[in-house]
This record gives C-alpha cells, sequence and structure tokens, in this order.
C-alpha cells in the first residue's frame, strides 16, 4: 500500500477522533480543549492527539491498516483521581466514535493499554493507547 494511501487514512482518522472528543457535552462541559500539536505556551488541563503508528494489513479478500493512537490528558491538578475519572470520559468517547469516517471503516476498535503518571513538571500525564483497523470504502 502506498504510503501517501496509509496517511491520508491516519489524518482521516485523526479528524474523525479530533471531532468526536471536541464535539462531546461531558468533555465540553470540563472546558478540555483538544489539540493535535498545542501551543508552546497552553497550560493544563487539556487533551492531545498523540502519535498514530500505521501499519498495512492484509487479509483473505481484503485489505487495509492498522492504526495503534494515543490520546493522552495534560492536568495540573493534585492527585491523579480527577485525572482517571477524565480518562474515563475520553476512553468512552473515542470506544464509541462511529464505525465509519470520512469514508473509512473502523474495525475492532478497543484500548491497549492505559497509564497515569506525574511529569517533572508536577503535572499528570494521562495516556490511553487504542487499536483499530481501518478499510478505505468507495
Amino acid at each position: 500500500m502506498a504510503a501517501e494511501v496509509m496517511m491520508r487514512n491516519s489524518l482521516d482518522l485523526q479528524r474523525a477522533l479530533n471531532l468526536a472528543l471536541a464535539d462531546d457535552p461531558a468533555l465540553q462541559a470540563m472546558g478540555l480543549p483538544v489539540y493535535d500539536g498545542p501551543p508552546v505556551d497552553t497550560r493544563p488541563p487539556y487533551i492531545s492527539i498523540g502519535s498514530d503508528l500505521v501499519s498495512p494489513r492484509r487479509w483473505q479478500g481484503g485489505a487495509g491498516e492498522e492504526h495503534r493512537f494515543t490520546v493522552s490528558l495534560w492536568d495540573n491538578r493534585e492527585g491523579m483521581a480527577a485525572a482517571k475519572s477524565i480518562l474515563a470520559e475520553i476512553e468512552r468517547v473515542v470506544l464509541g466514535m462511529p464505525t465509519r469516517a470520512s469514508g473509512l471503516r473502523l474495525i475492532g476498535l478497543r484500548i491497549v493499554r492505559a497509564s497515569v503518571r506525574r511529569t517533572p513538571r508536577g503535572w499528570t500525564l494521562g495516556q490511553l493507547e487504542f487499536r483499530v483497523l481501518s478499510v478505505r470504502e468507495n
């Protein structure tokens, strides 16, 4: 599969992800902006869409890509309970995304791992890694 096709599919998935997170009423009520790449002077709390590792996948009768992508929460409040609560909402939104987006069909969307830790700056960083297969529909 050509790299430009994989990157187009990655971009379409990213746009669908951004739309789902930015339009969710619960996340909106928390005042959490969603960034692809946060501006340098951005202060937490905010959500960022992270890396997307894309690999071609073929199977009998078809082909597509496997995406492993990360959604991060940056938070500057004390403790980790608030971050875990927000991460649960992010997980709900991502796993509830429509299975069709921008000409892609998403198959088998699932969470792979989650982590919450304190950074040297004293912020809480929560990360959710997901896996999904995408197939381009014409």
